[in-house]
């Protein structure tokens, strides 16, 4: 019996078991693990030609899996700086001021909870600048995040007094885990957080890309609380359940070409594209290619985890440490005696 079912239950253990899931045996395993991540990230978003000019062959690969991920990042900040985005049309300086309105918030936010980077919620009121910037005429709210006050998949209603924009009260969420898909109530096939564009050297996405990538590499991955990785996982599947639900299992013997079914945790479309379909419902649409892609990224971070800790005697320094710091009791066990007596 796995660290996950222990102490989390069996639901996360079946999780980090969907797609493949990975047994972290060589320090090739893990680039090939981190590589697996990135093309279904690139799949999903639509840069796999950039990422597989910029990667190539793995094993010409330099800087190992560091070097995996800056590159990948580079491909990803290159293609996405190539995306038209609703903002194009703005005056330079209200791009700028926004772009430094949401990096500030997502390095803030990357610095003061380095072990809880899954989510961002806090009050606007208690974020750098209070996430907003100065729009001056251009028609825009001046708020550097959508208000994603209404109940949705990732959380509850949000409730806060209403203002303008740089004395907003509402909670600013955002589900950085699952970047670029960071609003519950915006599950469309198109993903928000690609609108996060670039002004000058301000690149927000790609720190959202870069926060949510950091959850496939190791010093990262032990870092976090998973608690609070476990209950957003938890709220998700509650709240698509229903309309999961509808869905027929899937069978290869009666499977009808185009429609769509449960496969697992994932969606399968059967001869067809995933794209083509979305789930309707009360807390709002629901592409089936995000379900897949926010499954694909809970059930990464939870078999990382569960592979490093099967092999914990063969852990670096670095990432001993972070078990040692890591706040989840349940990493408690596997953490060096002589470093927890220090912490205590």
């Amino acid at each position: 019996m796995s660290l996950l079912t222990t102490c989390y239950g069996p639901d996360i253990d079946a999780l980090a078991d969907e797609d493949g899931g990975f047994e972290a045996v060589s320090t090739d395993a893990l680039l090939e693990f981190a590589l697996r991540q990135w093309k279904s990230v690139a799949a999903t978003l639509g840069f796999t030609s950039a990422l597989a000019r910029s990667v190539g062959g793995i094993q010409h690969l330099r800087g190992g899996l560091l070097g995996l991920h800056s590159t990948a990042l580079a491909a990803f900040e290159l293609w996405q700086g190539q995306q038209k985005t609703p903002s194009g049309k703005l005056p330079e300086p209200v791009r700028l001021a926004r772009a430094k309105a949401r990096q500030a918030v997502l390095v803030g936010h990357e610095q003061q909870h380095p072990d809880r980077l899954w989510t961002l919620d806090e009050p606007a009121t208690g974020l750098p600048g209070g996430a907003c910037f100065e729009r001056g005429q251009a028609p825009v709210s001046g708020r550097a995040f959508a208000d994603d006050g209404p109940a949705g998949y990732f959380h509850p209603a949000r409730i806060g007094k209403p203002g303008p924009a740089c004395a907003w009260e509402s909670p600013v969420f955002l589900s950085l885990g699952t970047f670029p898909w960071v609003y519950g109530s915006r599950l469309v096939r198109t993903p928000p957080g690609l609108d996060w564009d670039t002004a000058g050297s301000l690149a927000p996405a790609v720190i959202g890309m870069r926060l949510c990538a950091s959850m496939w590499q190791p010093e990262q991955n032990l870092r976090q609380d998973a608690r609070p990785i476990v209950f957003a996982y938890r709220y998700y599947r509650q709240a698509a359940e229903p309309l999961i639900a509808r869905l027929p299992a899937y069978d290869a013997r009666t499977a009808i070409p185009g429609e769509l079914y449960r496969r697992g945790l994932l969606l399968h479309a059967e001869q067809s594209s995933l794209e083509m379909h979305t789930l309707t419902g009360p807390l709002g649409p629901l592409a089936a290619s995000t379900h897949n892609y926010i499954i694909r990224r809970f059930a990464a971070f939870f078999a990382l985890r569960r592979s490093l800790l099967a092999g914990v005697v063969r852990l670096t320094a670095e990432q001993q440490r972070a078990i040692a710091h890591n706040p989840d009791p349940c990493l408690r066990p596997y953490a060096p005696r002589d470093l927890v007596l220090r912490l205590s």
